[in-house]
């Protein structure tokens, strides 16, 4: 069974120092079972490092689609309101102009096409 363990340049410094001590370790059953609980912590911190960094980056796009949700309705708000508006002042110059598109002789199909 192969194991892969990475390490940095400074590490590997380190352990290239400790060889001795490193091999003796090995050797003995209780520093093999230690240097595993060791590399295991370091795997798990690893792991939780990179858990935690995620979880960030998620609640941060959570937290953007709410901003972005709520600049949604809000300006759905506005644009049903600048309709409501338009509708009336639409409204309000149709009866300034005497009645509508009846009293002209003019149907809609003629006012949108600009026969005015």
């Amino acid at each position: 069974m192969a194991l892969w363990i990475e390490v940095s340049p400074e590490e590997l410094d380190e352990i290239k120092r400790r060889k001795n001590a490193i091999e003796a370790r090995f050797r003995d059953i209780e520093g093999l079972e230690r240097t595993l609980k060791a590399l295991r912590m370091r795997l798990l911190r690893e792991k939780k490092e990179r858990l935690e960094k995620k979880l960030n980056e998620m609640e941060e796009h959570y937290r953007e689609l709410v901003e972005f949700e709520e600049r949604a309705r809000k300006d759905r708000e506005f644009m049903l309101n600048l309709r409501r508006e338009l509708s009336l002042e639409n409204r309000e110059l149709r009866e300034r102009l005497g009645g509508g598109d009846e009293d002209n002789r003019l149907g809609k199909r003629e006012v949108a096409e600009g026969h005015l």
